[in-house]
């Protein structure tokens, strides 16, 4: 095995623009990624930053600046977490594809959006229906994430957060977990969507503050259909870019075809 000080990322340098707020996409790419693909990671200044539409519209207008500072530091990859940033400012696809050009022209670079990245691998996969876990999402993201998917050619059966769900009472008390959640609140969510819309091509998890890669093996054994979160549309859009067609193993189907 290379040690880590003879060439991290001998396979491909992958840098993050993360969320104004500490998340874990960064370790979890980490994780999935085969041995040789380095991960790093940089941040917007958003003080306060919640999960809304105008918090997520005040970091977007600084991506530009931090997907130039990746390139320029080295990276072959640039990956933007947060699936909401491709969907807060419009209802639907041209607003990311926007961003994304701008990031490509900062950082000269390839680049991944999150958001984007999921609407590409149900295109990819013929995927036309899915029930969807909005997690901790607001209802107002929610109803722009139903929109922007379908502007994607993706039709949404069910979309239900947690609220919605009565894990929590209000949309006050999600926001005050500081953006951390057991796994077991998204199984459990996403097998009750599932429950809802049995007919749907493929159950999505969505929120990249939820820690999904352990489950969505585990869920697509038990509920006999494919799922894709926010974390593995990423990855697998990233490990597309970067030509690497294998994972660490075990991060179901979607990775799998990688």
């Amino acid at each position: 095995m290379t040690h880590w000080s003879a060439d991290y990322g001998w396979r491909g340098k992958v840098g993050l623009i993360s969320t104004p707020v500490i998340e874990n996409a960064h370790v979890e790419l980490a994780r999935v990624a085969p041995e040789g693909v380095g991960v790093y990671q940089t941040f917007p200044y958003v003080p306060n930053f919640r999960v809304d539409a105008t918090n997520i519209k005040r970091a977007v207008e600084q991506l530009e600046t931090s997907a130039a500072a990746l390139g320029s530091a080295g990276v072959d990859i640039v990956g933007q977490v947060g699936t909401p940033f491709s969907f807060a400012g419009g209802t639907g696809l041209e607003w990311a594809e926007d961003i994304s050009t701008k990031l490509e022209k900062a950082s000269g670079k390839p680049v991944a959006l999150m958001g984007l990245s999921i609407v590409e691998a149900l295109q990819e996969r013929g995927y036309k229906t899915v029930a969807i876990s909005s997690t901790y999402y607001s209802r107002e993201l929610s109803e722009r994430y139903t929109q922007f998917l379908e502007a994607g050619g993706i039709r949404v059966l069910t979309i239900k957060n947690w609220v919605d769900q009565k894990r929590f009472p209000d949309e006050e008390s999600v926001d005050g977990r500081n953006l951390w959640y057991p796994a077991s609140y998204a199984y459990k969510s996403a097998r009750e969507v599932a429950a809802e819309a049995p007919e749907a091509d493929c159950i999505i998890m969505s929120g990249a503050a939820v820690h999904t890669m352990d489950i969505i093996a585990p869920l697509e054994a038990d509920l006999g259909k494919p799922v894709i979160s926010s974390d593995s549309a990423f990855f697998w859009k990233i490990l597309s870019l970067l030509g690497v067609r294998e994972t660490s193993g075990g991060w179901g189907s979607l990775l799998d075809s990688l």
